[in-house]
């Protein structure tokens, strides 16, 4: 029979099994081959300026709403990338939200509109409920595309993108935000066996050591 200490310890492990597996989750990119290794189904998405960016989509349903935070329910084409909108104007210093409408389990752009002194925030949102956002780093030379990608087991829900200045308060409003080469992939990505196999392992040593303190206790008794 367990003991209140071995079902601590059991609660324990748990957690920190769930914690462990969260946040080996994910994995981010900085380049678009380790994307793509990791996401082999994809779908990359080009624009057509000017013009509306409400739905990501292909022949099988529509994959992802577009709208722009604080402003109107949809984006703003610019050349073959995508930027924010409001009152029906492109409006870049606002940020672009993607809402996935399908399992979706990769996620990448390049940012186009950087200066040396901004930096792309990244927000996202997964469907176990977790999140986390990221301030990506600066480019040397003004306008370099920057790349940016997330693969993830955990099916991704949002992504939001918006342009801050670097090194200050990173709060959207500042700077312009402008991304293209978009795309989706449908590919769910297993967890590194050696972090889960790790979380067992220290499972298995706090339920072991409150055994062992059971049985102490018990003989002390």
């Amino acid at each position: 029979m367990l003991t209140q200490i071995s079902w601590r310890s059991l609660g324990a492990a748990a957690v920190l099994m769930a914690v462990v597996a969260q946040a080996q989750a994910y994995t981010e990119h900085t380049d678009r081959a380790s994307f793509t290794a990791a996401q082999p189904s994809q779908y990359l998405y080009t624009f057509a300026a000017p013009n509306i960016v409400s739905i990501l989509s292909y022949a099988q349903g529509d994959l992802a709403d577009v709208s722009t935070v604080g402003g109107d329910p949809h984006g703003q084409a610019q050349g073959s990338n995508v930027g924010g909108s409001s009152g029906g104007s492109i409006d870049n210093f606002k940020p672009l939200r993607f809402d996935f409408l399908q399992p979706i389990y990769g996620f990448a752009f390049d940012d186009f509109d950087l200066t040396p002194d901004e930096s792309p925030v990244v927000s996202v949102s997964f469907a176990d409920g977790s999140s986390f956002t990221h301030v990506l780093g600066t480019v040397s030379t003004a306008f370099t595309p920057l790349f940016y990608g997330v693969s993830s087991a955990v099916a991704l829900t949002r992504v939001e993108v918006f342009s801050s200045d670097a090194g200050f308060d990173y709060q959207p409003g500042n700077r312009a935000n402008l991304v293209g080469n978009v795309t989706l992939g449908v590919t769910a990505v297993p967890e590194p066996p050696s972090m889960v196999l790790g979380a067992v392992g220290l499972a298995l040593t706090l339920f072991v050591r409150g055994r062992r303190r059971s049985s102490r206790s018990r003989s002390a008794g």
